[in-house]
């Protein structure tokens, strides 16, 4: 894979409230041990490639943890984009008390982006 395959702008990350809102209120959701994804498609006028949010709570822990979080859910998304359909919006967050745990994250994230948009078809 490319260097330009790998990066990720600005273009594919969600960044507004509402869409954020959007995605937790009405779109479809999985989740396995450690993290919860949400999922909904894009509007037609901004169909694309899939866009990745994070939100970490802050009973997660301090904010050394919320970021090693926040960096290896977008290194997971940024790798594995290919495995990931293209036109939805996902919306990540870890579970209640999760351990962080980068290769059950890498392993999950396509799976639960999966079936929470098979959840919404």
């Amino acid at each position: 894979m490319s260097i330009l395959n790998q990066q990720f702008p600005k273009s594919m990350r969600v960044v507004k409230g509402d869409d954020f809102t959007r995605a937790i209120r009405q779109g479809g959701c999985a989740a396995d041990g450690t993290i919860v994804v949400f999922a909904i498609p894009r509007a037609k006028e901004l169909e694309g490639p899939t866009r990745l949010g994070v939100t970490i709570p802050k009973k997660t822990g301090n904010a050394v943890v919320r970021n090693q979080w926040k960096r290896l859910i977008r290194e997971s998304f940024r790798t594995q984009r290919p495995r990931i359909p293209a036109g939805f919006d996902l919306v990540v967050r870890p579970k209640k008390d999760a351990i962080l745990d980068g290769s059950i994250i890498r392993k999950g994230l396509p799976r639960l982006a999966g079936k929470a948009i098979q959840r919404i078809r």
